[in-house]
Formats: C-alpha cells, sequence, structure tokens
C-alpha cells in the first residue's frame, strides 16, 4: 500500500485541505453545470435520435458521455483547474479516467433503465451526481495534477 502513503504524502505537500478540497469541488461544480447541461441536452437529442432501438437510452448515454467528456475536459483545463499540464497528456489521462467510469456509469443505466425500469431520466441524474465526486478526485489528480496549476508555480495564463 505504498501508492497510498505517497499519495498522502502528495496530498500534504501540495497543502489540499479540507478547505480547499471544497473550494475546488464547488468550483468544478460550478464548471459542471455548464458540463452538465450540454451533456444532458446532447444525450436528449441522442436519445431522440434512436440509435440502437434495442438499447436507446444506454447507447444515448455512452456516446453522449462520450462527446461531453472531451467537452468537460476543456472547460475543467481553462477554467477549473487552470493547468500548466501539456494539454494533450492531460487529455489522455482524463480519457482513462472518463473510460473507467464509464464502464460503470453505463452499466449503471443498463441495470437502472433496462433490468429495474426506472425512468431514463432519473437514471441520466443519478450517474451524473452520484459519480461527479470520483470524477472529480480522479481527473483532479491525474489529468490535473495540482503541482502543475498556475496558481501554485505563478504562470501567466497565458502559457501552456
Amino acid at each position: 500500500m505504498d501508492w497510498i502513503a505517497d499519495f498522502k504524502t502528495r496530498v500534504e505537500k501540495v497543502g489540499w485541505s479540507a478547505k480547499v478540497v471544497f473550494n475546488e469541488f464547488m468550483k468544478f461544480n460550478l464548471v459542471g453545470c455548464f458540463n452538465s447541461a450540454f451533456g444532458f441536452l446532447l444525450y436528449y437529442i441522442l436519445y431522440q435520435i434512436n440509435l440502437w432501438d434495442a438499447h436507446t437510452a444506454v447507447t444515448a448515454w455512452v456516446v453522449s458521455s462520450i462527446i461531453g467528456n472531451i467537452e468537460a475536459h476543456f472547460m475543467h483545463y481553462r477554467f477549473t483547474f487552470k493547468s500548466t499540464f501539456k494539454y494533450s497528456t492531460s487529455l489522455n489521462r482524463a480519457f482513462w479516467c472518463y473510460t473507467g467510469l464509464l464502464v460503470v456509469t453505463t452499466s449503471m443505466e443498463y441495470l437502472l433503465i433496462e433490468l429495474w425500469h426506472i425512468n431514463h431520466y432519473l437514471a441520466w441524474l443519478f450517474n451524473t451526481c452520484v459519480f461527479g465526486f470520483l470524477n472529480f478526485v480522479l481527473i483532479r489528480w491525474l489529468a490535473f495534477p495540482p503541482e502543475l496549476d498556475r496558481s501554485r508555480n505563478d504562470v501567466e495564463i497565458g502559457q501552456s
């Protein structure tokens, strides 16, 4: 469990206190409101188009999530974390975080909608809300390392 000790050391080094976590999570959610609206609109359109009759909602979830994650990454890169991390490297790391979550949330979509017959809009809301904090922690520490924040390094915003 060396990775836990390493992570704790890293958290202490960057000063990621409860107050910092709260402030970053609130900023993440503020930008996330726009991202969620974008994602929901995309989901709604794809659901109406009906990409796959047998699994309309699940397919709309997967496609809208993939497109929405690219948009969300850009928004968090630019506005939430203001990272100096190379954009392509950050996007690659975010892709792996989002892919892992996509497997879990798609499974939840299938369970909620197709097995438990929960309304697909409620399933969308459930996945968006329940997995939001996990998404925040994963991309914060892997795709947007705190050590590379502009605010921590006094780097001009124009540089990337």
